[in-house]
């Protein structure tokens, strides 16, 4: 089917509003007992929730126009996600939406408020908090605050001891050993009480790793973190720029002998007690929430032919969840291939290509949905989310769509739609890479079944989704090397019109799978696009990755009339990446080290690049059988003009959504400490 009518299809079948839909009212002020109507309300969005699907049950008459859940102004706690199954599905004609109230501020909350703070000394001060696990995030008046670190970065001086696998674990997919511990100076490390608290955050050119400490030991003149096992043999196991890099520095957190400055927390899990050093607020009126359920919003299928439908959400605030990091067989930790593709698994020589990226996961989302069709999130504000990912439409979502969206501060990213395990869906054997590769997995093929997250009959595409005129501001606060907007293996997807700016890392990326890699290129993503997106100011951590990358081969995809400014590698289709139409994108590169269009080697083919205008024409191209034609150069003159300024003026949010637009660009913020220079200290 041609694109453009597929998307066109797409906007025809979402959700359209009914005056006869049934009407099911709550306010925080209600009661669960009441039958929901706007003047006796429910409490709770979980028995609202309950009320429809005995409705739909029933097939009773009324929800013959669709339900729609009406939110009155207030906060809605919870303790754990709302759970959507095939049970809560509307049908075309009678859709379910959760909506605010018109005008009303509605907020759905996974935050517990802190009270009864005392003082401890000086500026610090502690409160009782009755929760088991680590707390990653805390809010002060609004504000994210940042967990205890050491203030200035610290080097490791290098391995210490060795952690043996066997081959036969879960999490295993070969025998060998690796990395049991970082050693450290003790003139830089103490050995904290609560060893296994503490995190090591270290940045490596385009990755992350997040290790956590099982036990520290002081050993003479050197401290030895030993780490949680077996995630730490996987994160320090990993190829490339995976491995530890002992020319870069680590930060020390999650400790409260490194409570010391205005703004930091820390959270003793044995006695359950909450620190803050406080920054000046008055602790006994102080509005402090500490994030508490594990996700907001869980949207799960059965199978792909057992899915949840026609769902919407529109005009909530989603704010306050948690995540405690990767968990592998009780360890934690977060250690990324690149982007949202972390390692979850052991491979002997690190290197993730021969399991066809079945050795590779997402985290999971503030919103996670699976096996799901026509969902849309239209029109919400995402604030004060901890999760690695704000939506995440992870396996076979069809026919969705996230438009009209406002993202600030975020630990992670505001969207990510497909699986690097969809390299191809089904359960062929994985086989061995070839012969005369300088990294394979074994001399056997691989049981994709066991592997695989997603069995037979579970496991499929993402495809006509779209991503639209969302405003994106403040994201990878803590997982850096994760872009804005993320897509794997996924196909008819529309990534446009939306605004991003501020980024750690990169923008945008599409596409999974590398030219290098000793596999065949996959055959599943195609018909994407990444067109009339504003974005800039990106990479202010890390390096590498472009503004907008793409990756792997994907016929029918566009990228076309993007603005995108100060950043390098603009437009970075990477190694293996093929069949892509590159026109009428405006950058402004104002600089003689950034490129526009970045094609570094030959696997990098079949790609088409026609009436682009830059600043500066500096550019790759080592790639094979590619057309670079008609790039309009503005080097030499005052400002872009014509053409260039309309593709500038048409980029960005549409005018239907522009009032999502702040007329301020929001502060800046930062979990870490002021003064604190990502970018000098750990590189």
């Amino acid at each position: 089917m041609n694109r453009k009518l597929t998307n066109a299809l797409l906007i025809v079948m979402l959700w359209v509003p009914s005056a006869s839909a049934k009407e099911i009212w709550v306010s925080p002020t209600g009661n669960d007992a009441n039958p929901g109507t706007k003047e006796k309300p429910l409490a709770t969005v979980q028995m609202a929730q309950r009320q429809a699907r005995e409705l739909r049950r029933g097939n009773d008459p009324s929800v013959k126009g669709g339900i729609q859940i009406i939110l009155q102004s207030g906060t809605y706690q919870l303790n754990e996600p709302l759970q959507f199954y095939p049970e809560d599905s509307g049908t075309a004609n009678s859709p379910t939406t959760f909506c605010a109230e018109k005008g009303a501020d509605v907020v759905i909350s996974g935050g517990v408020q802190v009270t009864g703070w005392q003082q401890v000394k000086g500026n610090i001060y502690k409160a009782h908090l009755d929760r088991e696990t680590k707390l990653r995030s805390l809010f002060v008046n609004g504000k994210r605050m940042h967990m205890a670190g050491t203030d200035v970065p610290v080097k490791g001086e290098g391995n210490w001891g060795r952690y043996p696998i066997d081959g036969s674990e879960p999490w295993a997919l070969g025998a060998g050993s690796a990395v049991d511990g970082i050693k450290f100076s003790s003139g830089d490390i103490q050995k904290y009480e609560n060893a296994d608290d503490v995190e090591l955050v270290q940045f490596n050119i385009w990755t992350q790793k997040i290790l956590c400490a099982r036990e520290i030991e002081p050993m003479g003149d050197t401290t030895v973190v030993k780490l949680q096992q077996p995630y730490g043999a996987i994160a320090t196991s990993m190829a490339w720029a995976g491995a530890i890099n002992y020319e870069k520095s680590f930060v020390i957190r999650n400790a409260y002998e490194l409570l010391d400055s205005p703004g930091e927390f820390y959270f003793n899990r044995k006695t359950k007690t909450l620190y803050y050093y406080s920054n000046g607020e008055e602790m006994s009126t102080a509005n402090v929430v500490a994030p508490t359920a594990d996700g907001l919003v869980h949207i799960q299928g059965e199978s792909v032919n057992k899915r949840v439908k026609h769902i919407r959400f529109e005009g909530i605030t989603f704010s306050y969840d948690h995540w405690n990091l990767l968990d592998v067989a009780g360890s934690h930790g977060f250690a990324g291939i690149q982007s949202l593709g972390l390692a979850v698994k052991y491979i002997p020589d690190g290197n993730w290509h021969p399991s066809e990226y079945n050795t590779t996961d997402v985290p999971r989302g503030a919103i996670q949905v699976e096996n799901a069709e026509y969902i849309e999130f239209i029109r919400n504000r995402f604030e004060g989310i901890s999760s690695a990912i704000a939506i995440n439409m992870v396996n076979d979502v069809k026919n969705s769509r996230v438009e009209g969206n406002y993202f600030n501060d975020l630990l992670g990213n505001a969207v990510s739609v497909g699986y690097p395990q969809h390299y191809k869906i089904g359960n062929e054997e994985v086989k061995p890479a070839e012969k005369g590769t300088s990294l394979s997995l074994a001399d056997q093929p691989v049981d994709k079944a066991k592997i695989q997250t997603y069995k037979a009959g579970i496991e499929g595409l993402c495809e006509n989704i779209r991503v639209a005129n969302n405003y994106i501001r403040n994201i990878s606060l803590d997982f850096r090397q994760v872009e804005a907007i993320t897509s794997f293996f996924v196909a008819n997807t529309c990534i446009d019109h939306n605004d991003i700016e501020g980024t750690p890392y990169g923008a945008i990326t599409c596409g999974w799978w590398w030219g290098n890699s000793g596999i065949p290129a996959s055959k599943v993503a195609k018909n994407n696009s990444i067109s009339f997106n504003r974005a800039g100011n990106t990479h202010q951590v890390l390096d590498d990755g472009g503004i907008i990358y793409l990756l792997g081969e994907q016929p029918g995809t566009k990228v076309e009339g993007n603005y995108l400014f100060n950043g390098p590698r603009c437009i970075y289709p990477d190694d293996g990446s093929a069949y892509l139409s590159i026109t009428r994108n405006v950058v402004n590169n104002n600089s003689y080290k950034w490129m526009w269009l970045h094609l570094w080697t030959s696997r990098c083919h079949d790609i088409a690049a026609r009436d682009n205008y830059v600043i500066n024409n500096l550019l790759m191209d080592n790639g094979t059988n590619n057309t670079i034609e008609k790039t309009h150069s503005f080097r030499d003159k005052a400002e872009f003009s014509g053409e260039a300024l309309k593709i500038i003026a048409k980029a960005g949010i549409e005018e239907k959504y522009r009032d999502i637009v702040p007329k301020e660009e929001p502060v800046k913020l930062s979990i870490y400490p002021e003064n604190f220079k990502e970018r000098d200290v750990f590189n």
